[in-house]
């Protein structure tokens, strides 16, 4: 049997850093050989109750088999056409009618590349090159969002982006009450991109009304509100977190739940900016977009039957009531063991912050060794989760809390 100590040194030799992936840059690694509903197991043989969830995509769980049954009968038929297909359109259908924003859609194969797409159709449409996006939000790792602001305010990218790419790009404090209006009010941004979760999946909040007063701000200056859905969309609600909040935005961006699990993102909104990309009679596009895996065969089957089995609701709200109690156990055990902290939930996402921010950086490594796999301190929740799972959870919430702060 290979073990994971064998695996490592493998990926060591043929992977920057031994991984694919900045997050997964477990240590020590983990090494999953399969996985199902809320669990997964390791090369090594250990169980782990899974709540990163596939960084959020897999809402039904690991290997949910209508989703499982739908993708081997795509594949068996064929897993590239470079051709058009009815379930690219399905696909597209099922997203538009779930999302009252969305007249038209246009698939890339990760959420990346939909905000990517979203940000030079917002350039293109409006005749500017500015885009503006809100500090510590996340939407993909290029150029043009990678950039943001420290604690003393200076704007600062990863090695690699050029400064100049740097210049093109505002970013907004949320806590500033005059942040918008200063970013934008100059009238020279296309794009205002946010979550409108707040930062990471709700991580770091929005205070009330600052999505709506977004809205408005983008009216006046021309601005095009581009809201990021990769991690909300489909999740908090089958129209996204844009629904909950009664903000229409006009372009949005998803990606993970709408493909069940397989690559698969898009950009949705209105009409008449999608159709920039529409080929003419003569052959061009105003805005060219290629993309060989854009609404492939694969996925489109995947994000069909997954869209159809979250359209009601039901879903949702089974993940979410399960989320909320796994939110009360672990305000218990922060409570029973005096560990200084505090856990809230956005829907089927929950996070845990630790007053001590070296014990929190140490959390996720003490849980994996109790059997129970978080994300950066946050969980996904999936229908998949049960009782015996957070009975799991609680006990090694228990015991990683205990250790954490004794600086173990």
């Amino acid at each position: 049997m290979t073990t994971a100590a064998e695996l490592q040194a493998r990926a060591a030799a043929v992977l920057p850093g031994g991984s694919t992936h900045i997050a997964r840059s477990y240590r020590p690694p983990l090494y999953v050989v399969r996985a199902h509903g809320a669990r997964k197991w390791l090369v090594d043989g250990r169980e782990l109750v899974d709540y990163t969830m596939g960084h959020g995509a897999l809402l039904l769980g690991h290997a949910d088999p209508r989703i499982s049954e739908a993708v081997a009968e795509q594949a068996a038929r064929g897993t590239h056409f470079a051709a058009g297909h009815e379930r690219e359109i399905e696909w597209a259908e099922r997203i538009a009618a779930l999302v009252a924003a969305v007249e038209r859609v246009r698939f890339t194969s990760s959420g990346t590349e939909a905000t990517m797409l979203a940000l030079r159709l917002a350039r293109a449409a409006t005749g500017r090159d500015l885009v503006a996006k809100l500090h510590d939000h996340f939407h993909g790792w290029y150029d043009a969002v990678s950039a943001d602001r420290d604690a003393s305010s200076r704007h600062f990218s990863p090695d690699g982006v050029p400064e100049a790419v740097l210049a093109q790009t505002r970013v907004i404090d949320p806590a500033d009450p005059e942040g918008l209006d200063s970013a934008l009010g100059d009238g020279q941004v296309a794009a205002l991109i946010l979550e409108a979760s707040g930062g990471h999946y709700g991580r770091h909040p929005l205070p009330d009304g600052y999505v709506a007063a977004a809205r408005r701000v983008c009216d006046r200056t021309g601005t095009l509100l581009v809201i990021d859905e990769v991690v909300t969309g489909f999740r908090v609600h089958p129209g996204g977190m844009q629904a909950l909040l009664g903000v229409r935005p006009d372009l949005s961006t998803f990606g993970k739940v709408m493909a069940g699990g397989l690559p698969g993102g898009a950009v949705g909104g209105r009409a008449d900016l999608l159709d920039l990309l529409a080929v003419g009679s003569d052959g061009r596009a105003a805005v060219p977009h290629p993309g060989t895996y854009n609404g492939n065969p694969l996925s489109a089957a995947a994000g069909c039957t997954m869209l159809a089995l979250v359209a009601d609701g039901a879903a949702q709200e089974q993940a979410a009531t399960t989320a909320m109690e796994l939110e009360r156990r672990i305000a218990a055990r922060l409570a029973a063991t005096g560990v200084g902290g505090r856990v809230w939930r956005l829907s089927s996402m929950v996070h845990v912050r630790l007053d001590d921010a070296a014990a929190e950086g140490r959390l996720d490594g003490l849980l994996r060794a109790g059997g129970v796999d978080f994300f950066h301190s946050s969980a996904f929740v999936s229908t998949a989760h049960t009782e015996a799972d957070l009975e799991v959870t609680e006990d090694a919430f228990d015991s990683a809390l205990r250790v954490a702060v004794a600086g173990g």
